[in-house]
């Protein structure tokens, strides 16, 4: 399916179930796309849970050049903007926003800036890489970014360190959706969101889980953990798994814990039924 924002085309996914006790919206993580959060679509479904992942711009079947834009904090627009969206297509109906990696980069930066949604989920956001330029490399690339923003070079993501299930990692590399690579730009400008969130905390306000994957090697776990006390909400709750990798939903064993606790999360803001009376 397709929406258009900015007026650039972007495809999306849809998990529909009907009388839906809630529904949630997937920001997914750098170079991936909507189709591999299918089988969380599924779990979620069958938990009562209508589901929703729009390619980002740049990603899977939207359109886009492959890993640039010309400003992160358009992700954040484009997210509110499908949001508003999904929420037309179902009134009164709380709605949850989750997101993975990058994607809960794009979250923050779209609950601070828009509201819009009943409560946030993030899983392994992604502040900061853990392979990210520094020093003299940083000051060289900001400084690329100003010559040739458009220039794509390899993101650093090591797909052995997505998850301990090898099938995972294979489906992933064999993924002609996927790509490895971002712009000087977006690397520019995606340091500039992280300046924009770190400093505006205290203005996330909505219900917070937080989902950590400890032996994470993609992403500064510290940064993430460091971020979480620092958030304005007065609900928000921190989960930590010490082995897990990346992306946690696909891990084999705390990938079953983790669902749980989403699904906790989500029935603890579901419409409560109240018994029934005669008169």
């Amino acid at each position: 399916m397709e929406f258009v924002t900015r007026n650039v085309i972007l495809h999306y996914r849809r998990w529909w179930v009907e009388g839906a006790q809630g529904v949630v919206v997937i920001s997914h993580g750098l170079g991936e796309h909507s189709g591999r959060y299918s089988a969380l679509a599924a779990h979620l479904n069958r938990a009562g849970f209508s589901v929703y992942v729009p390619d980002h711009y740049g990603h899977g079947m939207s359109e886009g050049k492959r890993g640039h834009i010309e400003d992160f904090s358009l992700y954040c627009e484009d997210l509110y903007e499908f949001i508003c969206l999904v929420k037309s297509g179902n009134p009164s109906t709380r709605l949850h926003l989750l997101g993975h990696s990058m994607g809960a980069v794009v979250a923050c930066g779209s609950a601070i800036r828009y509201g819009a949604v009943d409560s946030i989920i993030l899983s392994a956001p992604g502040f900061r890489g853990a392979k990210e330029p520094s020093g003299l490399e940083l000051k060289l690339v900001l400084m690329l970014a100003k010559l040739f923003p458009g220039l794509v070079l390899s993101s650093r993501l090591d797909s052995q360190w997505l998850s301990r299930d090898t099938s995972v990692v294979e489906a992933y590399r064999e993924d002609e959706l996927v790509h490895r690579g971002v712009s000087l730009r977006w690397f520019e400008t995606f340091l500039r969101e992280r300046e924009f969130i770190s400093a505006n905390l205290e203005r996330l306000l909505v219900p917070c889980l937080m989902l950590l994957p400890e032996s994470d090697r993609l992403v500064d776990v510290a940064v993430s953990r460091e971020w979480f006390e620092r958030m304005g909400s007065i609900r928000k709750m921190l989960h930590c798994f010490p082995e897990a990798y990346h992306e946690l939903f696909n891990e084999v064993e705390e990938g079953r814990l983790a669902r749980d606790l989403l699904c906790g999360h989500l029935k603890s803001y579901a419409p409560q039924v109240g018994p029934v009376t005669s008169g």
